[in-house]
């Protein structure tokens, strides 16, 4: 059992997947921090203006926050303590920092399946916070 467990969420539902799994490991007197990181997503993605960064978008920071809410709700449930955070960043280097910051034990993470010339291209956020987390880190299959 571990006693700090971290499990990163975007917008979508790959938490909601891997919460069971962090549940299942974390002692019942140890903590699940759950993490929302907002992408910082380059200007020039969205528009093809030279810009560096998009200004905050308070929806996009208003949905991870409620998809935050989702899984620490999952985690009270089971009778587990957690606690919530929000960041702004590239999301494997956030993830890995507040692994570290919190000490955690273990990082549980659903793992969104990209089709196969994206994945071997790209790589994916599980795949980079596997490379640079210090902690355990667990890929859980996204069902779908």
């Amino acid at each position: 059992m571990y006693q700090t467990t971290l499990v990163p969420t975007g917008e979508g539902d790959a938490a909601l997947d891997a919460v069971d799994d962090a549940i299942e490991i974390t002692a019942a007197d140890g903590t699940v921090h759950v993490l929302g990181v907002v992408e910082e997503i380059p200007m020039y993605d969205r528009s093809g203006k030279p810009e560096k960064f998009d200004e905050d978008d308070p929806e996009r920071r208003e949905r991870l926050a409620a998809a935050v809410d989702r899984v620490a709700t999952a985690v009270a449930e089971a009778g587990i303590d957690s606690e919530t955070a929000v960041e702004s960043g590239v999301p494997a280097h956030e993830i890995a920092a507040y692994a570290d910051a919190v000490d955690a034990d273990a990082v549980v993470m659903g793992k969104r399946g990209l089709d196969a010339a994206a994945d071997d291209l790209l790589g994916s956020t599980t795949e980079r916070v596997i490379r640079s987390a210090d902690a355990t880190v667990v890929s859980v299959p996204v069902s779908g």
